[in-house]
C-alpha cells in the first residue's frame, strides 16, 4: 500500500487521525461514478472530493434548470441550459486539485442498457434517481463483478440509502469501547511468573500502592483458587466474597489507587478470553477451508487464524496495556511482557500463513498486513449484502410487515418510495410532478402502493392514504437540507466501504426529515 506524501499529511491531517495512511491511500486509489448530478448526488461527491478520493465521473445528460438553482450548490445561474454533469464536475474539482474529475454527457439509463461494461473499472457506483428496471440491471452487473453499489435519493423530506456489495471485509472495525485483552483470569506463563515473583509483604507502603492491579488480581486469583478447588469465583456471592478478600489485602484501600482500579475492573477480569461471535462466524466460514491461489488475502489469514485458535483456544494477544497506577519500571516491564507475547503470537500466525501460501501456491502476503490482521483479530467483521434483485425476488416480508404494524414506522416510506419508482416506470414521470395532475396522481400512486403490498402479501391498510398524498405533493422535489444530510450520511458509508475501516450499515437506511428520525434494516 502506497504511503501518502508530506503534502497529503498536511492537507489531510484531521482525517489521517481517523483512518491512517493506509486508509488515505485506499481513498486516493479509488475511482467513483455518480449517476445524475442532482443536489443529493453533488452533496455526496462533495464529501468524497474534500477528503481526497482518486477520481470521479459524473454521468448525466440533463441541462441545468431553474429547479437546480434552488437546491444544488454546485450549479450557477450562468450555467442555465448547460449540461449538468459538466457544470457540477467543474465546481467539484475546484474543492480539491488533487482529485481527478470527468463528466459524461449521456443518459445514465441509456448507458446502462447499451454499454454496461462502462462501469467495470470503477470501485464504486452511486446511483441517484435511477428508475427501478435499469437500476436492477446495473445492480446485477455490479454485484457479479464485486463492485459496490450505493443507491441514494432524497424525495421531499425523506431520504433513502441502500448499500449493495457481495462481501465486505473489515479488519479495523474500531469499536468505540473495546475491552482490554489482559488475560487476567487466564494468564500466560510469563505474565503469571512475573505476578508470582512479587513479594507484597516485603514492600513498603509506597511500593505496595504502585503494583499494577493486573498483577494484584492474578496473585489473588491464584490464592483464591488454592482454597476453592482450582476454580475462579463463578457465582455472584463468590464474586462478592472475592471482592472483599481482594480489598482486605490492601493496606489502606481508600488511598491505594491500584486496589481501587482492581475492584473497578473486577467484572472484566472475571471474563475468560473468548472468540467474539463476529470472528467465530468468519472462522467457521467455508471460505477458510476452500482456499486456492486466487483466494483473497483476508481468507488466507482467516484460515491461519482458525488454525491458531484451534490449537491455542484463544485469539492472538493484542499486546496493548492501558494506563494504570504503577511505578515506571514495573509498568515498562509489564508492557514488555505483553508485547513479547503479542510478538510471539504474531510469529506463530505468520508461520501458519506461510504454510498455507506454500500449499496453495499463492504469492506472499505483506508482513504489515499480517501484523494488522493479527493485532485486530478480536475486531474482524464480515458483511454479506443482499443484492437489490434478491430484495425484489425474495422480499423479507415478515420484517416489513412487523415494522409496518407499528404506528407511523419509517418502513412506510420504503413502501411508498418503491411505489414511486413503479409509478415512474409506468408513466415516465414522478407523481405530482405537474401541479394539474396532483389529484389524479394520488389515486394512481395509491393503486400502485396497494398492488405492491398485495404482491408482498401485506395488508393494504398498513399504509395510510396520508403518506401517499404527501409523496404526491412532494412532486419529486429535492430539498437542499435533506440532500445535504443524505450526502453526508452516504459519503460516510462510502468511506467505510473504500477504506475497509469501521463497520458500514447493512443495508437500507431511511431518514425522515419531518421529525429528524432514521432507521436501518436488512432488506
Amino acid at each position: 500500500m502506497s504511503q501518502t506524501t508530506g503534502t497529503d499529511t498536511e492537507k489531510y491531517d484531521r482525517q489521517l487521525r481517523l483512518w491512517g495512511e493506509e486508509g488515505q491511500a485506499r481513498l486516493e486509489k479509488s475511482s467513483i461514478c455518480l449517476l445524475n448530478g442532482t443536489a443529493t448526488g453533488a452533496e455526496t461527491l462533495k464529501n468524497l472530493v474534500l477528503p481526497g478520493i482518486g477520481a470521479f465521473t459524473i454521468v448525466d445528460n440533463q441541462k441545468v434548470a431553474e429547479s437546480d438553482l434552488g437546491n444544488n450548490f454546485f450549479v450557477e445561474r450562468q450555467s442555465l441550459g448547460q449540461n449538468r454533469s459538466k457544470v457540477v464536475c467543474e465546481l467539484l474539482r475546484e474543492l480539491n486539485d488533487r482529485v481527478k474529475g470527468s463528466s459524461v454527457e449521456e443518459d445514465p439509463i441509456h448507458l446502462i442498457n447499451t454499454n454496461i461494461s462502462f462501469f467495470k473499472d470503477f470501485n464504486l457506483v452511486i446511483a441517484n434517481r435511477i428508475p427501478e428496471e435499469p437500476l436492477l440491471t446495473l445492480s446485477q452487473y455490479l454485484y457479479e463483478n464485486n463492485i459496490a453499489l450505493v443507491v441514494v435519493n432524497s424525495y421531499g423530506f425523506i431520504g433513502y440509502l441502500r448499500l449493495s456489495v457481495p462481501e465486505h471485509q473489515v479488519i479495523e472495525s474500531k469499536p468505540d469501547t473495546p475491552m482490554d485483552d489482559l488475560r487476567i483470569s487466564e494468564p500466560f506463563k510469563e505474565l503469571e511468573d512475573y505476578a508470582n515473583s512479587i513479594n507484597l509483604e516485603s514492600l513498603n507502603s509506597q511500593q505496595h500502592s504502585h503494583i499494577a492491579y493486573v498483577l494484584l488480581l492474578i496473585k489473588f486469583f491464584n490464592a483464591w483458587k488454592s482454597t476453592h478447588g482450582g476454580k475462579l469465583p463463578e457465582t455472584r456471592p463468590e464474586k462478592e466474597e472475592f471482592k472483599k478478600f481482594f480489598i482486605s489485602k490492601s493496606r489502606n484501600y481508600k488511598d491505594e489507587l491500584n486496589f481501587n482500579e482492581g475492584v473497578t475492573n473486577l467484572l472484566k477480569a472475571f471474563q475468560p478470553s473468548r472468540v467474539p461471535s463476529d470472528v467465530d462466524q468468519i472462522l467457521k466460514d467455508p471460505k477458510t477451508s476452500e482456499l486456492t491461489e486466487n483466494s483473497d488475502d483476508f481468507w488466507v489469514l482467516a484460515a491461519a487464524l482458525k488454525s491458531f485458535v484451534e490449537e491455542h483456544k484463544k485469539l492472538p494477544l493484542h499486546g496493548n496495556v492501558p494506563d494504570m497506577t504503577a511505578d515506571t519500571l514495573g509498568f515498562i516491564k509489564l508492557q514488555n511482557i505483553y508485547q513479547d507475547k503479542a510478538n510471539e503470537d504474531l510469529s506463530d500466525l505468520t508461520g501458519r500463513v506461510e504454510s498455507i501460501l506454500s500449499k496453495i501456491g499463492k504469492d506472499t502476503i505483506p508482513q504489515e498486513y499480517i501484523k494488522k490482521f493479527c493485532k485486530n483479530a478480536r475486531f474482524l467483521h464480515l458483511a454479506r449484502y443482499r443484492s437489490l434483485n434478491e430484495e425484489r425476488t425474495q422480499p423479507r416480508t415478515q420484517v416489513i410487515t412487523g415494522e409496518l404494524e407499528q404506528p407511523d414506522n419509517l418502513m412506510v416510506f420504503y413502501i411508498v418510495l418503491r411505489a414511486v419508482d413503479k409509478f415512474f416506470t409506468l408513466y415516465n414521470r414522478y407523481p405530482g410532478f405537474n401541479d394539474e395532475d396532483i389529484d389524479s396522481d394520488q389515486s394512481l400512486l395509491k393503486n400502485i402502493v396497494n398492488q405492491l403490498l398485495s404482491e408482498l402479501q401485506i395488508p393494504t391498510d398498513l399504509v395510510k392514504d396520508d403518506y401517499v398524498n404527501e409523496f404526491t405533493r412532494y412532486g419529486a422535489s429535492e430539498l437542499h437540507n435533506i440532500a445535504s444530510l443524505m450526502g453526508g450520511i452516504t459519503s460516510q458509508e462510502i468511506i467505510k466501504l473504500i477504506t475497509h475501516q469501521y463497520i458500514p450499515l447493512n443495508n437500507t437506511y431511511i431518514f425522515n426529515g419531518i421529525n429528524s428520525t432514521g432507521a436501518n434494516w436488512k432488506l
